[in-house]
């Protein structure tokens, strides 16, 4: 039990430093937006790209203190990093709740889910998952399987309320980050998944996490 306590408070204090690292600043939400093709952004557009990354960071805290006392895997990297991962991921899908404040905006022409995420990035992250799935059923690691399926959960939420939420504020930030929210999460949930396969695979996860996560949409479905 004191163990437990120990790496909660640990990882805790982890999520707290990560947090500070991390905090976004105005010059942060105006890169994120060009990064997301969201060409001279307002100081409007800024506040909704920070108020959106301060959502996420505010989480990582808890959640590393609460994966502290998950349970264990056979080795301490496997379980750190599937906390670091799954944390991140956890904390896409709880901030989905849009905030009091924001304004809701109806949408003219019906979003659909390739008109938001790339299929590169959606179907490179199908063949991830089912690999993996295929792998672990072989070798009947049930409890890793419990873990993917987690991930496999949060990722479809994820990706159902970008294609399904109301628009809020400004409709080109609005596309950008719904983007990059599925590009984000199917990234991690790639990730998740191959670190879950004991061996080397965890680093290919780690780049696929990279390549997805810094996708970008095509340029007319962001400025239309």
């Amino acid at each position: 039990m004191r163990e437990w306590a120990l790496t909660a408070v640990i990882m805790g204090a982890a999520g707290l430093v990560l947090t500070m690292m991390l905090w976004p600043t105005p010059s942060t939400g105006k890169r994120l937006l060009k990064k997301w093709e969201v060409a001279d952004p307002t100081e409007a557009q800024v506040t909704d790209a920070v108020r959106y990354l301060r959502k996420r960071r505010l989480l990582y805290p808890w959640i590393y203190l609460a994966g502290g006392l998950g349970p264990d895997f056979d080795d301490d990297m496997t379980h750190l990093v599937i906390i670091v991962l799954g944390g991140a991921l956890l904390a896409e899908l709880i901030a989905l709740r849009p905030s009091r404040s924001a304004q809701r905006v109806a949408s003219l022409v019906p979003r659909g889910l390739f008109d938001i995420a790339s299929k590169a990035v959606l179907g490179s992250y199908a063949v991830i998952v089912l690999g993996v799935l295929v792998h672990l059923g072989i070798e009947r690691e049930w409890q890793r399987m419990s873990w993917l399926g987690a991930s496999v959960a949060a990722v479809a939420v994820v990706t159902w309320a970008a294609v399904a939420r109301p628009a809020t504020g400004d409709g080109r930030v609005d596309m950008a980050l719904r983007t990059r929210s599925v590009h984000v999460s199917a990234g991690l949930g790639a990730a998740v998944a191959a670190v879950l396969i004991p061996g080397k695979y965890g680093f290919f996860g780690l780049l696929a996490w990279i390549a997805m996560a810094h996708t970008k949409p095509r340029s007319t479905k962001i400025n239309q």
